[in-house]
């Protein structure tokens, strides 16, 4: 099965595919002083519901990027259901490629590090993006500590330490001025519903050649989440702004 379709069938029914709720997405786009007059760029943008939240509370515009079609298909309904679709629209496409007709006020990367390879080359990325005096909001996962064990470290490579994250936004040009984390009850939310969504896959499609290979995913990140994930991987989403001069 492509890594897409899996993505799609595990996440797909989720409004949010990032452990965050709607009030930490709305707090940190209120400490980003969003407003109408703003131009965001998302990529990765899911489901689409970041962009509507924000189009509902802020008045923003903005574009949306993804590259699985159901998902983009979503997101369309999602932001016509609201009454953006006159501000704001969705391109299926990659964001790793994509390259926007003017610079955008604010662009934002949630759990999308991976579009470009890692955290620092996410930064470098969505950097483009913006204007001289545009802002970042990235959101990913983090070490708690620097004594993981090493077994469950080589499974997730290309993550880093908060305090890592903090430096390599500082390398790109930016400060962080503000900053929300996922909570034990925003985790169980998130990991619970992938788990949902499995299982209700497989039950709906009992002669599907992939049904075991969704049951072993299934079984894989419930024993990665009981044994290692609980204790060691956070999630954390980042207000980024151009560098404090002095």
């Amino acid at each position: 099965m492509e890594f897409s379709d899996l993505v799609t069938i595990t996440q797909g029914s989720l409004p949010l595919m990032n452990p965050v709720s709607p009030e930490k997405v709305i707090a940190v786009g209120r400490a980003a002083g969003l407003s109408s007059s703003d131009l965001v760029i998302e990529c990765g943008c899911g489901n689409g519901t970041l962009l509507s939240l924000w189009g509902e509370k802020f008045g923003i515009s903005g574009t949306g990027i993804e590259v699985r079609r159901q998902a983009c298909e979503q997101a369309e309904k999602t932001i016509r259901d609201k009454g953006l679709a006159d501000r704001i629209t969705i391109r299926c496409d990659d964001a790793a490629t994509f390259v926007p007709e003017s610079p955008a006020d604010c662009a934002v990367a949630l759990g999308a590090s991976f579009i470009w390879g890692g955290f620092a080359d996410a930064l470098d990325a969505l950097r483009g993006m913006v204007h001289k005096k545009g802002k970042v909001v990235i959101g990913d996962r983090y070490w708690r500590s620097d004594r993981v064990p090493p077994d469950f470290a080589r499974e997730w490579p290309d993550v880093c330490t908060g305090y890592e994250q903090i430096r390599l936004a500082r390398e790109a040009g930016f400060d962080c001025t503000y900053l929300v984390r996922a909570s034990e009850e925003d985790w169980d939310r998130y990991e619970t519903g992938i788990w949902q969504a499995c299982a209700g896959w497989i039950e709906k499609n009992p002669e599907h050649p992939d049904r075991e290979e969704v049951l072993e995913y299934l079984h894989h990140i419930q024993d990665e989440y009981a044994g290692y994930g609980q204790e060691h991987i956070g999630w954390i989403m980042y207000l980024l702004e151009p560098a404090i001069e002095v």
